[in-house]
């Protein structure tokens, strides 16, 4: 028995997941990623060479990296267009200036290229690992590099980027589990909702994790994490489960639901004090608005919302 906690220990410490993709998600995730770069490879030099642009680096050495999380994580937050092609072109930016500016030392200009990219995808809510190295190659990529100048930014940062999301989105829409944004995925994605009547059980951690599993395809979450997770959304669920005794207009409230069928509604007017006016502001519905009784929406709601200083919805204290 000890034994067996010392080595799930060790297995928590490392990060060694229990949960894994399928053999056949395995091979689609290594197939599609051989297609893309294979492509964008010939197809980045073919363009350059067309456009009669004279440089040896058509490709980036960190859409390498960029491969591996939209073919691999696809539906991870990182994985995403805005992501890759906001992060690249962030980073080669700040390389570019830092190598301009402190190039002398080229250990000091490595060291805030990389540092100011992590910085800039941050506030740009584009953070992109693999941006940090484009950063990085802006300044220690050598003279193929270097002699691009602003014009790096475009080739091959741009170029690169634009393709690879590209590929990611024509190469993983066959399979349907995988589908690229994610938005392709969640959109079309039909589970069976239970309605809160008809439940007759509670979810359990087991429930939860094989709703993971089901999932498909790779999610960049921790099985302690996943845990974490699930027991503070239970705790949530817990908190006094009453309505508000008013509404505000210009405020936001949320029905308190899960999945699909959560909603929170911005109040836009009150006319008459009989009818609300309102735009959903988050869920399947989004930027789409309507109108009810004022009873009718207190019945609704379940509390009000309001986002914090990193975009998420929580209950008004």
């Amino acid at each position: 028995m000890k034994i067996n906690k010392l080595m799930n220990e060790c297995r928590l410490f490392l990060g060694i997941q229990t949960i894994t993709p399928s053999i056949k998600e395995v091979f689609v995730a290594s197939l599609t990623a051989l297609i893309a770069t294979f492509c964008i490879f010939c197809l980045s030099k073919t363009l350059l060479s067309q456009l009669n642009v004279a440089t040896e680096a058509y490709i980036l050495i960190s859409i390498a990296a960029t491969s591996v999380l939209v073919f691999v994580v696809p539906h991870g937050v990182l994985s995403q267009p805005w992501q890759v092609i906001g992060g690249h072109l962030i980073s080669a930016v700040i390389g570019v200036l830092c190598f301009k500016y402190f190039g002398d030392n080229i250990r000091i200009a490595a060291a805030l290229a990389v540092s100011l990219s992590i910085m800039a995808m941050i506030l740009f809510r584009c953070v992109h690992p693999p941006g940090g190295a484009t950063a990085l190659a802006a300044v220690i990529g050598g003279d193929a590099i270097h002699q691009l100048g602003f014009f790096y930014v475009l080739v091959p940062t741009l170029l690169n980027s634009l393709l690879i999301v590209f590929a990611a989105t024509l190469f993983n829409y066959p399979f349907q589990w995988r589908r690229y944004p994610s938005h392709l995925f969640y959109k079309n994605n039909l589970t069976t909702e239970i309605s809160p009547g008809d439940r007759k059980n509670e979810i359990t951690t087991e429930d939860f994790l094989k709703s993971i599993h089901e999932h498909a395809s790779f999610i960049d979450v921790t099985d302690e994490g996943w845990i974490e997770i699930f027991e503070n959304a239970k705790r949530h669920a817990e908190l006094d489960d009453v309505h508000p005794a008013h509404i505000e207009a210009g405020c936001s409230y949320s029905n308190g639901k899960i999945g699909k069928a959560w909603e929170v509604r911005c109040v836009e007017s009150i006319v008459g004090k009989n009818i609300v006016k309102y735009n959903i502001e988050a869920g399947v519905n989004i930027g789409f608005s309507g109108q009810c009784s004022v009873k009718k929406f207190i019945q609704w709601s379940k509390f009000k919302a309001e986002k914090n200083d990193t975009g998420i919805w929580g209950r008004v204290a």
